[in-house]
């Protein structure tokens, strides 16, 4: 009797925890918002303001991916409603390579 007591109580404080949650897939960087939503998309021409408010800088229009952008904007603001962990800052990504060729003497 007691298991059963204790069995339906787990499964309804589950059920309330996953209708409560918000999950979305995040096909970057092995689906970890953290560096999603510090990071942003750097090959997608993007890179993030606020991950509290969901907005972005478009780097180049050239190469702007809006489905990576516009995942940024709903998965963040829902990930870290309070900003990201250790303060507002977002980590610069590593400098990405020139596309100009740099000639050696």
């Amino acid at each position: 009797m007691i298991k059963a007591i204790c069995l339906t109580s787990l499964l309804a404080a589950s059920t309330s925890a996953v209708a409560q949650g918000y999950y979305e897939f995040i096909p970057y960087y092995g689906n970890n918002p953290f560096l999603f939503c510090t990071v942003g998309v750097p090959n997608d021409c993007w890179e993030p303001v606020s991950a509290q408010l969901g907005t972005y800088t478009i780097t180049s229009n050239y190469c702007f991916n809006a489905y990576s952008a516009n995942l940024f904007s709903r998965v963040c603001p829902r990930a870290f409603p309070q900003g990201l962990p250790g303060g507002s800052a977002m980590v610069k990504p590593p400098s990405m390579p020139s596309d100009r060729m740099i000639r050696h003497a």
